[in-house]
C-alpha cells in the first residue's frame, strides 16, 4: 500500500512538472506571439506609410504628367506662334526688300533729275553768259569799250587774264596786235599768217584748243597758250583772240567755254567790224 502512494505522488509531480513545463512553454510562445504581432503591427506601419509616400508619389507624378502635357500644349502653341512669326517676318522682310528697292529706284531717278537740274541750270546760267557776252559786244560802237567787254569776257567767262587781240592786216595777211591782256610789254606786235599753233589757226579759221602735254613741243611764245579764236566774217577771217594761261582755280577748258569760242568767233568779228567802220565814219561826220 505504501508502494502505490509513492507511485501516485511521483505522478502528481510528473502532472504538476509537465504543467509547468508547459505552462513555461505557453508563456514563451504568447511572448513570441506578442513581440511578432509587435514586429507586424510596426511593419505594417511602415508599409502604410510607405503606402502613403507611394500615393504622394504617384499624386505627384500626375501633377507632373498633367504639368508636362500643359508644357507640352504650351510648346506646340508657342512653335505655331513662332511659325506664324516667322511667316510674318518673311512677309516683312520681302516687304522691306521691296520698299528698299523702291526707295533705291526713287532715291536714283531723284539724283537723275537732281543732276539734270543742275545741268539744265548750268545750260542756263551758260546762255545767260553768253546772252551777255554777245550783249556787251554788240551794246556799243566804239572800239575801246569793245575791246574792254572781250577783257572782261576772258576773264570772267573764260578765265583768264592773259591773252591778246589780233587784227589782220589787210596788206600783208599776217596778225597784228590789237590789244593785250597781261602779257608783257615786249610782246611781239606780229605774227606772221601760218606761222605757229596762233598763224596755223588763222589761216585754216579753225579754232584751236592746246593739249597741255604738249606745251613743251610749242614754241617759247606758245607753251602757255590755252586757245585761240579766229574771228570770221561772212566766211573771212579778220583778226584772232589767242588765249594764254587760265587762272588757277579754273582747271582747263569746258564745253561752255568751247561754246563761248565759238560765239566770240562770229559776234566778236561782227562788234570789231562794225566798230572800225564806226571809227573810220566818225571823222567824215564829224565834218558833216
Amino acid at each position: 500500500m505504501r508502494t502505490k502512494k509513492n507511485d501516485h505522488g511521483a505522478y502528481v509531480r510528473k502532472i504538476q512538472e509537465g504543467t509547468t513545463s508547459f505552462t513555461q512553454d505557453l508563456l514563451g510562445e504568447i511572448e513570441r506571439l506578442h513581440l511578432l504581432v509587435a514586429a507586424l503591427e510596426a511593419e505594417r506601419e511602415g508599409l502604410t506609410e510607405r503606402a502613403r509616400d507611394l500615393q504622394e508619389t504617384v499624386s505627384a507624378n500626375e501633377a507632373l504628367r498633367a504639368l508636362c502635357a500643359s508644357l507640352e500644349a504650351e510648346m506646340n502653341r508657342l512653335h505655331e506662334q513662332a511659325i506664324a512669326l516667322r511667316t510674318e517676318n518673311e512677309r516683312h522682310q520681302k516687304e522691306s526688300s521691296r520698299l528698299k528697292a523702291q526707295f533705291e529706284a526713287t532715291r536714283a531717278e531723284s539724283q537723275r533729275y537732281s543732276a539734270r537740274y543742275a545741268e539744265i541750270e548750268q545750260q542756263n546760267s551758260n546762255l545767260a553768259n553768253l546772252y551777255v557776252a554777245s550783249y556787251r559786244l554788240h551794246g556799243t560802237l566804239e572800239r575801246r569799250e569793245v575791246i574792254d567787254a572781250l577783257q572782261e569776257i576772258i576773264a570772267n567767262l573764260v578765265g583768264s587774264e592773259e591773252a591778246g587781240l589780233y587784227e589782220v592786216n589787210a596788206t600783208t595777211g599776217d596778225l597784228d596786235l590789237l590789244a593785250s591782256f597781261g602779257l608783257p610789254t615786249d610782246w611781239p606786235r606780229t605774227i606772221a599768217r601760218g606761222e605757229g599753233h596762233i598763224g596755223r589757226a588763222v589761216a585754216a579759221g579753225e579754232i584751236y584748243v592746246a593739249d597741255p602735254a604738249q606745251a613743251a613741243e610749242r614754241a617759247p611764245l606758245e607753251r602757255e597758250l590755252t586757245a585761240c579764236v579766229p574771228l570770221s566774217l561772212a566766211g573771212r577771217v579778220i583778226g584772232a583772240i589767242a588765249v594764254f594761261r587760265l587762272l588757277p582755280q579754273k582747271p582747263g577748258i569746258e564745253d561752255v567755254d568751247r561754246e563761248l569760242f565759238e560765239l566770240l568767233a562770229t559776234h566778236a568779228a561782227t562788234a570789231l567790224y562794225c566798230s572800225g567802220l564806226h571809227a573810220k565814219a566818225q571823222p567824215a561826220e564829224t565834218v558833216a
